[in-house]
């Protein structure tokens, strides 16, 4: 697996060569390949093509590449896994999922292909959408249920359509979910992934979103389009404040724990153990120097 920040994930859809080939270019931290919604039925055949000669033949850099499949209760899926595990993606991510069960039979069959092709075991990892009622109420369980799951995605349109809800643009509607996702990715020790913005050429609204989605803990947001990245990006990286203010909290505690004392302040501000932890959570998500 790729060490990598997921500040921003972009939906790029199988059934386009011309995206595909043009999102090595991208400045987006993780690529997710989409065979799922988005492509029609007669198009997932050639839709796994493109993304198959794609892997074959681009140089996507250190960018992480997950392949949304087809859900695996149904053949479409299946041969998603068999043909694209082989190619070695970062990753594959699970649409609508909703019990544990279903990480257990990805599972499965992702360590068949892997054995199969002689891959090293356990090196194609997971990601689950969580875009329902039962997904949000069983993510504590799906996020837990392998050492190979990596995110959470939230799933937000479908999510409102199974709950009936209408979310405003203060997602006041969906502010269970978002929080639910998080907890749980976050007790798992995985990362969690906002929904995308779906009004694209919306600024105003998309930074308000990403900044709500950080502030709740999320580790990035999903794209539908390019042009959101740019926001998505900046938002979920770190500031130069934050930095400094990471680097002189974890010098401070270090002085303290030479003193004898666990406790110390900065600014006037009592800080401890879980400041030092969010501290190496900074420093742990800031860009190597070029």
């Amino acid at each position: 697996m790729k060490a990598c920040l997921r500040r921003s994930a972009l939906y790029v859809p199988g059934d386009s060569e011309r995206m595909l080939q043009r999102s090595a270019g991208i400045s987006s931290d993780m690529l997710l390949f989409n065979l799922e919604d988005g492509v029609a039925s007669s198009q997932k055949a050639s839709a796994r093509k493109n993304i198959m000669d794609a892997l074959r033949s681009i140089n996507f850099g250190d960018r992480e590449i997950v392949i949304r499949t087809n859900p695996l209760n149904s053949e479409v899926g299946l041969n998603d896994i068999a043909d694209i595990v082989p190619l070695r993606p970062d990753g594959i991510c699970l649409p609508k999922v909703e019990k544990v069960q279903e990480i257990f039979v990805a599972e499965s069959a992702i360590r068949e292909v892997e054995i199969r092709h002689g891959l090293p075991e356990g090196s194609t990892m997971l990601h689950a959408m969580v875009e329902s009622a039962a997904g949000i109420l069983n993510s504590a369980q799906i996020a837990a249920a392998s050492t190979r799951m990596s995110s959470l995605i939230f799933g937000s349109a479908d999510y409102a359509s199974d709950v009936h809800c209408m979310p405003g643009e203060d997602r006041f509607e969906l502010m269970l979910a978002l929080q639910f996702i998080v907890a749980s990715a976050r007790s798992a020790g995985i990362d969690a992934l906002d929904a995308p913005c779906f009004d694209f050429r919306n600024r105003d609204l998309l930074y308000r979103e990403a900044t709500q989605a950080r502030r709740l803990g999320f580790a990035g947001k999903s794209a539908i389009h390019p042009d959101q990245l740019a926001i998505i990006n900046q938002i979920f990286d770190v500031t130069p404040e934050e930095v400094a203010w990471a680097e002189r909290a974890i010098a401070e505690l270090d002085s303290a724990e030479h003193r004898g004392k666990a406790l110390s302040t900065i600014d006037g501000k009592l800080i401890d153990n879980p400041h030092r932890a969010a501290a190496e959570r900074i420093l742990s998500r800031r860009k190597p120097p070029l």
